[in-house]
């Protein structure tokens, strides 16, 4: 086996790491606005899965304007922004790690995410307070597992691959950042990120 290089930088990501959310109480919040089940919802959401809002290629204005011509109800904006956003709340032992971390590692934020879910992460908890750098899926016009956003992260903390560790709660994500040789943790619980963190001594015991 071949010994794991020192790791000089980390890179997290952010939704059900750094915060949790519970999607279907999200759907059901939009199911209740239009008067739907939850059945009537998922052709609507996979139709609003294909715009490319995560990848930057339409922006909320033109979202809304799509989940019209499909749903036949015009939701305001507002009303959007916060059915979109209800169910977000800070992982606070992760925040703490990082806290930890600060000053010691550089630290990046690798997201998939959509302008709406990031405006409202950064307003509400100040989530760039940790990072050194931001590379956020709607901005490059890449997501995860697309090489390309890793190579990203890669240009902007110039570093090798294997002097990187990344961390993510999806497989297919972890094992895309593994092919192109950086090192990972496939994320299960703040302790247990804490504890893999430790064991690696990148944090004090």
């Amino acid at each position: 086996m071949t010994e794991e290089k020192k790791i000089e930088a980390l890179i997290f990501d952010m939704g059900h790491v750094f915060v949790d959310f519970e999607w279907e109480q999200v759907c059901l919040g939009f199911c209740q606005t239009f008067g739907i089940s939850l059945d009537e919802f998922k052709p609507i959401l996979k139709h609003i899965s294909t715009l490319g809002y995560e990848t930057g290629h339409i922006d909320t204005v033109g979202l809304l304007k799509e989940v019209e011509k499909v749903t036949r109800i015009s939701l305001e904006e507002d009303r959007f922004h916060t059915l979109w956003n209800a169910t977000f709340r800070e992982n606070e032992l992760v925040s703490n790690i990082l806290h930890h971390l600060k000053g010691n590692y550089p630290l990046y934020l690798l997201s998939n995410t959509n302008e709406s879910h990031w405006n409202f992460l950064e307003e509400t908890f100040q989530v760039s307070r940790h990072f050194d750098d931001l590379v956020l899926s709607f901005e490059i016009g890449y997501a995860k597992p697309q090489v390309e956003i890793y190579k990203e992260v890669l240009r902007r903390a110039k570093k090798e691959p294997e002097q990187c560790l990344f961390i993510d709660d999806l497989e297919a994500n972890v094992k895309a950042a593994q092919s192109i040789g950086i090192q990972t943790i496939h994320f299960q619980s703040g302790q247990d990120l804490l504890d893999n963190l430790t064991r690696r001594g990148i944090l004090s015991p």
